[in-house]
């Protein structure tokens, strides 16, 4: 026993487990190598011995949302989260509470603190879909730094970012959090977040591990899918971000997976996380997650958070619960040890373990800097007919329309959110550029948004419709209110004489059409339609445009193509939308997504040509709805479908929790399934294998000036002599053939050979980004594909594999390969690249049928 206090910092070597952290005015911050992951072992082991039954329970649920945690030394506000600590006089033990903040965007602390008259904002970086589109692995690390540095300075210990799901459908409200359609995107990015943040002292958590690909019924959804796409589709993001940069943290997701709910799953919390892929960190719930806490921290959910009432004071307290499963035995001080121990292993590397003295004065403008650039890779360039951009600020007065222009939303709503100092407005940044701006529309579209009601609806289906009432939600833009939620403005139907006014007075239109996002429900396929008064629905309605939406194009590009004058369309969009039934009335299309808090500098940087446009799709635009994989005409694909079997976990579980039907809507008690009936054709992977049309197809997007992908080659193939420890090297020379300066992103496709296992015609299995590239400049790129990334799973061998055969490999620059000569290499046998556990992720038998008369097959 030690008589002394025992503190973590007497167990810990200081600061040394920090990696990458040098304020120099910190005397506890040290570039000393880290601490081996065995000392921490040894050392989470040793606290965990002088823990009594009580500490060691509260270690394992959080304290409640909103409340206090034990041995919080330094707080922050707006922790959405904590860990518990323990402070104990008596044994000596004094762990400090480990502080947990949202979201994927940036730190989401609170600008305001009690008793202090200064104001702490954070950076509102880019959205993930935006960063993905950059496919610049490298820049993207530098977000990851630049938050990492952020909530270091603010005190953070655990950010809960990158989110990590794949972009199933372009109505999943929470899409704009999420990187990819594609799983090899979404691991280098994931990857590439998490090594910079943690470079900078602080956790990352991946999530919302697994499946989480719709909010509709997100807490009761059950996802009935096959081992096969699960590990290829929906996990191997997550398995390529913990096996390149072994986060801290892990999230397990609300919904089920083959009706048990995934915090539930012994085979997926630890079987597959930490057997298979080696992951060495800690699995928290998600907020209010899971129905039975017991069997959650059994199967491999280290903590529930966050703790206290299942939500929001609808049901018991969870802690007496646990505390009675440990009394009876169903819960044993193995179990508890052994989450504790992987919890500390982490805990005892934070900020707050380290006594660091943060500053709460980060770089912001270094971080501001980032962000734009992000965004500026990130912005497509969608159509670009007749040169219409870029524009010349010296001679092109520009006809700003559309409500977004001033609304301009930096990220979606709810966790996500960020609380920036300032969000740069399109319109704002068009003038800031040096752009003139006709005066007349501003002044419309000005007095349009600053025209706010605290009464009424946007709703048009209310009876108390505002029609006075343009924007709702927020005070400025960009700004949230207490939800989380951003001002959502719905669009003015101009006359036809403002539009007349307009292009007589003005060289170019620039339309910004807008939609909000968030967590909690997924987007509507159609906006409601305008009422007798001709009022529209907000901007947060709708796949399509609604009508106002349509009309202002419509009348717009007709009176400024009857002067010769070009139209452009800035799409401030959460998700792909429509892009197929109004296209050809414009002239040019750039997609900024959520671009950060510096979207309009981004998005004029490119109208202007200060910064030639790079980014490339990482989601494909289909050419309709019914043309995504997840589509199904009775909704059973997505967002899913009710049915009376009543067999997957839910609230009824556990009835001691006095659960009540807030989780369910309508009060529905029956199971939703959500049939993932594409399999392991997502996105590209199904328009390319069954020659579905698309408006823009995955990896797209056009620059200012033109490029070559010269001399494709295989330069090294070892596949065959070194097995599972092969690779195959590519490589190709971009050629900069155009007249301006720029960037390109070669992607290498590779359509394998059929044995036993039915493939994708093609799947993105690498790529690269050039350096700016002058006029007739040029770059010679290298591809490495280890045999990992080749494989496929074999489901009846419970195996990776890569099949023997012929190899093709298309160098191009979108997934549209049609025109690409492709190189091959050779296999010359199967090579199994890994064994699995068998008897995993298995399909639930009672919908095995059902699934299977649904699955896409070739």
């Amino acid at each position: 026993m030690l008589n002394s206090k025992l503190s973590v910092l007497s167990l810990v070597i200081s600061a040394a487990l920090i990696a990458g952290c040098n304020d120099s005015d910190n005397d506890n911050d040290t570039n000393n190598p880290p601490t081996p992951p065995n000392d921490l072992e040894a050392q989470a082991q040793a606290l965990v011995s002088q823990m009594n039954s009580d500490e060691k329970l509260h270690l394992v649920i959080g304290p409640g949302f909103g409340t206090t945690a034990t041995n919080d030394r330094a707080p922050v506000s707006g922790t959405v989260g904590f860990i518990n600590g323990v402070l104990n006089d008596e044994s000596g033990l004094d762990i400090p509470a480990t502080k947990l903040m949202d979201g994927p965007a940036g730190i989401r602390i609170n600008p305001t603190r009690e008793g202090d008259a200064n104001t702490y904002y954070a950076t509102n970086f880019p959205s993930a879909t935006v960063l993905a589109s950059t496919w610049n692995t490298d820049l993207v690390e530098q977000v990851g730094e630049a938050a990492g540095e952020e909530g270091h300075d603010y005190g953070v210990d655990i950010w809960l970012a990158p989110a990590m799901n794949i972009q199933r459908h372009p109505l999943a409200g929470r899409n704009f959090e999420y990187f990819s359609e594609d799983p090899l995107i979404s691991g280098m990015m994931g990857a590439a977040i998490v090594n910079g943040a943690q470079s900078q002292g602080i956790g990352t958590t991946i999530k919302h591990y697994v499946a989480n690909n719709s909010e509709t019924n997100r807490r009761t959804a059950n996802t009935v899918i096959t081992p096969r796409a699960l590990r290829e589709i929906y996990l191997r993001g997550f398995q390529y971000t913990v096996e390149h940069a072994q986060p801290w943290a892990m999230m397990s997701s609300y919904n089920s997976v083959n009706g048990t709910n995934t915090g539930e799953r012994f085979d997926l919390m630890t079987t597959v996380a930490r057997d298979e892929w080696g992951f060495d960190g800690f699995i928290m719930s998600d907020w209010w997650a899971g129905w039975n806490p017991v069997e959650m921290l059994k199967a491999g959910v280290d903590v529930i958070e966050p703790g206290g009432q299942w939500r929001f004071g609808h049901s018991d307290d969870w802690f007496p619960y646990i505390e009675a499963a440990y009394a009876s035995g169903e819960l044993t001080d193995a179990d508890l040890d052994r989450n504790i121990v992987r919890i500390l292993k982490q805990v005892l590397k934070t900020p707050s373990s380290q006594n660091y003295a943060f500053s709460s004065n980060p770089d912001l403008t270094a971080h501001a800097a980032v962000a734009l650039q992000a965004a500026e890779e990130g912005i497509v360039l969608l159509k670009n007919d007749n040169n219409a951009l870029p524009l010349s600020t010296a001679t092109h007065t520009i006809a700003a329309f559309g409500t977004g222009q001033y609304g301009t939303l930096p990220v979606g709503g709810g966790s996500g959110s960020v609380n920036a100092e300032n969000i740069i407005s399109i319109n704002q940044g068009l003038k800031d550029e040096g752009f003139a701006v006709n005066s007349a529309l501003d002044e419309v579209y000005s007095g349009a948004y600053a025209t706010r009601s605290l009464e009424g609806s946007m709703d048009l289906s209310a009876n108390d419709f505002n029609p006075a009432k343009y924007c709702e939600g927020g005070t400025s833009a960009g700004e949230t209110n207490l939800g989380g939620l951003f001002a959502v403005c719905r669009e003015l139907d101009l006359t036809d004489e403002q539009i007349s006014d307009a292009v007589e007075n003005s060289d170019v239109a620039i339309i910004t059409i807008t939609r909000n996002t968030a967590e909690g429900a997924d987007n509507e396929e159609h906006a409601l339609e305008t009422d007798s008064d001709g009022n529209s629905n907000p901007m947060s309605e709708g796949y399509y445009l609604n009508s106002v939406e349509q009309s202002l194009i419509d009348r717009v590009s007709s009176a400024f193509h009857a002067q010769s004058k070009n139209v452009v369309v800035v799409l401030n969009v959460g998700n792909s939308m429509d892009t197929a039934q109004w296209r050809d009335q414009v002239d040019a299309i750039l997609v900024a997504y959520l671009p950060g808090q510096e979207a309009g500098t981004a998005v004029a940087n490119i109208v202007s040509g200060a910064v030639n446009p790079s980014g490339k799709l990482a989601q494909t635009f289909p050419l309709d709805l019914e043309n995504v994989s997840s589509y199904s005409e009775d909704g059973s694909s997505f967002p899913g479908i009710y049915e009376e079997n009543y067999i997957n976990g839910g609230p009824d579980d556990v009835p001691e929790l006095n659960y009540d039907d807030q989780v369910l809507a309508n009060d529905d008690h029956r199971d939703f399934n959500q049939y993932f009936s594409d399999d392991i054709y997502v996105g590209y992977r199904y328009n390319t294998t069954f020659d579905v049309d698309v408006a823009y197809p995955f990896g797209y997007g056009l620059s200012y000036t033109t490029f070559s992908l010269d001399n494709p080659a295989v330069s090294a193939n070892t596949l065959s002599d070194e097995g599972r420890d092969g690779s195959v090297i590519l490589t190709t020379t971009v050629r900069n053939t155009g007249g301006f300066a720029g960037k390109e992103v070669a992607q290498v496709y590779i359509s394998a050979p059929e044995a036993r296992l039915a493939k994708p015609q093609i799947e993105l299995k690498a790529f690269a980004k050039t350096d700016q590239l002058a006029v007739n400049g040029q770059q010679r790129l290298t591809f490495t594909i280890p045999a990992a990334d080749l494989a496929s799973f074999d489901p009846q061998t419970n195996q990776w594999i890569v099949e023997q055969g012929q190899y093709q490999a298309y160098i191009s620059t979108s997934s549209d390969v049609t025109d690409v000569q492709p190189v091959s290499f050779a296999v010359n046998q199967d090579i199994v690249v890994s064994d699995t556990t068998p008897d995993t992720l298995q399909l639930q038998p009672e919908y095995a049928g059902e699934l299977n008369s649904r699955l896409l097959t070739k």
